[in-house]
């Protein structure tokens, strides 16, 4: 019979309460072991202190509602109760997918310990979605199931569940995974080729239900009773709700159930009359399941003593051996370190006295070359005293050369030099002999050109003042035309208001005339007129008369103001342009002669120009 030891729960839970690595230890706290079967230890891992023990007889999971205890009851029956109808809570099919995301690779491991040997056996469950999709479509959730015997190799602790374990155990509340998740095809690779590194572990993997049923019943683990208990809590509530039959038929039904394989009813006819049958013969079978209950449990306590006899037979041989190859192995190992020590001796004995032999080589050679070195510096220094005797002679000789190249070259260069004079006298001579009709032709005609600037100079000046009169004369012309135009608009103005009031005059004449028809003091079929209404029109039409020629007259001098304006405006812009054209001429003549002044003093400051004109030259600053 085994008991839950250990739970690990890797990367699998529902959205809101995952577990990343988890651990649920429950060893070491139960009565000890009866009958603990030789184990072998991995390499890294610590001596056992004492006997083993058994996991907890019991165990209280104080958590508020919600807070996950109902998950972790459905991942331990995922395990031994594979399918989707065995799931705690009944109705929901899918809720183990739920607790899967897209790229995990879920874990359940389950560590069951035997109640009397202690041996230990590990079985588990591992899930993933295929394509790395969450999908609703069932066959697109990948599950396989898994077991081994913990041991030299593989332990609950090592799984392969990422790309690499801690070799020593983990400290409590730490993961010993490390790096990336494995997939279900790395774990399942993974977990093979360690089963065929090591047989010791018997691994196996199935991914068919009723074969992982088989295979648990084979371990000792039987489904049924998980089963029981995946019943007892479908509700949450107590075990004895389990037995709680309300009649015989529902009794017989829990009976049936429990000793029936539901998957083959076939032969439930023949059972239950065999059944039947033994119950006839009850206490003939009772005393012989005694006897065989005694007898069974005798030889398995044979069994189990000489298998824990023989396997602790293979381990102390095994041990022995080991023991034997290590000794063998130290020893030739010290044999060997013995003659290397042996040999590093003798060579340590010549090494000394090689160099014993060199020291004394060495002094000898030291006096040899302080002798021949104090013989060469001998040498060196009477050859240098010869060479420094030659050497002042040859040093003398070569000041006296010296000195005579010296005066040489200034006798030579004294000749050169009055040569030179010589020559640069004559070439002088004959220059200016050559160059005297030049000269002159030359000082001619910077006179001539002298009285040319003076005389342009004179002209710019005249012109000048010519253009300057004229400007001033063509503003004055332009300002009484101004003067004219303005008084003409002022006279046109003028006119103009006249005419307006004339008007005006005129029609107020006519509405009285109007009124006086109308009232009778005037004919309006043209008869003789009233003696005061025919002068009072006579007098009115003279004045339109005269209004008339005033505003024919004022227009006709408007006119002629406009006329005089416009060509006293025309005369003024063309004066102006003239002024304009006058004042540049100025600006340029001044330029002229400003530039030809320049050029005259610079003429007249060369000495040789006034020399050649026969102009007085400049006293002396």
């Amino acid at each position: 019979m085994y008991e839950l030891s250990r739970i690990r729960l890797y990367s699998i839970g529902p959205a809101g309460a995952r577990y990343a690595d988890t651990v649920l230890d429950l060893r070491g706290v139960g009565e000890p072991v009866p009958s603990p079967a030789p184990a072998q230890a991995d390499f890294f891992e610590e001596e056992p202190q004492g006997p083993p023990r058994r996991p907890a007889p019991a165990g209280v999971l104080f958590l508020e509602n919600g807070g996950g205890k109902s998950v972790l009851l459905k991942l331990i029956f995922s395990v031994m109760l594979p399918g989707h109808r065995n799931t705690l809570g009944g109705a929901s099919s899918g809720v183990l997918r739920k607790f899967l995301l897209a790229d995990d690779c879920g874990h359940v491991a389950l560590e069951w310990q035997h109640t009397r040997t202690g041996e230990t056996i590990v079985v588990g469950k591992v899930s993933e979605w295929r394509g790395r999709q969450v999908s609703g479509d069932p066959r697109k959730f990948a599950e396989a199931w898994y077991s081994f015997r913990p041991g030299p190799g593989m332990s609950l602790d090592s799984l392969p569940v990422a790309e690499s374990a801690a070799l020593r155990p983990a400290a409590e509340g730490a993961s010993s995974a490390r790096g990336r998740r494995r997939t279900m095809k790395g774990f399942r690779d993974v977990l093979i080729e360690t089963g065929k590194a090591y047989p010791n572990l018997d691994v196996a993997w199935e991914e068919i239900h009723e074969r992982w049923n088989e295979h648990l019943t084979g371990l000792g683990l039987d489904p049924e009773l998980f089963r029981y208990q995946r019943e007892m809590n479908a509700d949450e509530g107590e075990a004895a709700g389990l037995f709680a039959v309300k009649n015989d038929s529902d009794f017989t039904d829990l009976l049936l159930r429990a000793v029936t394989d539901t998957r083959d009813t076939d032969g439930l006819a023949d059972l239950v009359h065999g059944f039947a049958h033994k119950l006839g013969r009850r206490a003939e079978l009772t005393a012989e399941r005694d006897f065989t209950a005694g007898s069974l449990d005798q030889l398995h306590r044979i069994t189990e003593s000489a298998e824990s006899r023989g396997r602790a037979r293979e381990v102390h041989a095994g041990a022995e051996r080991r023991t034997r190859t290590l000794a063998r192995r130290l020893s030739a190992r010290g044999t060997q370190e013995r003659g290397r020590a042996a040999e590093l001796a003798e060579q340590v004995g010549e090494a000394e006295r090689t160099a014993t032999a060199a020291e004394d080589a060495r002094s000898r050679s030291a006096l040899v070359a302080a002798e021949l070195a104090y013989r060469h510096a001998s040498l060196a220094l009477a050859a240098a005293e010869k060479s420094a005797a030659a050497q002042k002679r040859e040093l003398s000789e070569a000041r006296t050369l010296h000195s005579a190249w010296q005066a040489a070259e200034t006798v030579l260069a004294h000749r050169a030099a009055a040569d030179r004079a010589a020559r640069v006298a004559a070439a002088i001579q004959e220059a200016e002999r050559d160059a005297a009709p030049a000269l002159a032709a030359r000082a001619r005609a910077a006179a001539r050109l002298v009285r040319a600037l003076n005389a342009a100079a004179e002209d710019g000046e005249r012109i000048a003042a010519e253009e300057e009169e004229r400007s001033a004369a063509l503003q004055a012309a332009g300002e009484s035309a101004h003067r004219d135009a303005t008084a003409a608009a002022t006279e046109a103005q003028r006119a103009r208001s006249e005419t307006e009031h004339l008007r005006q005059r005129l029609a107020e004449v006519e509405q009285e005339t109007e009124q006086a028809v109308q009232a009778g003091w005037l004919d309006a079929a043209g008869g003789e007129p009233v003696s005061d209404p025919a002068r009072a029109a006579l007098a009115a039409s003279d004045a339109e008369q005269a209004a008339v020629a005033a505003f024919d007259t004022a227009r006709e001098a408007a006119a002629r103001g406009a006329e005089r304006a416009q060509e006293a405006a025309a005369e003024r812009s063309r004066s102006e342009l003239a002024a304009a054209r006058a004042a540049d001429a100025a600006e340029a003549a001044e330029g002229a002669y400003a530039a030809e002044r320049a050029t005259a003093e610079a003429l007249g400051a060369e000495e040789r120009l006034a020399e050649l004109l026969g102009l007085p030259g400049r006293p002396p600053g």
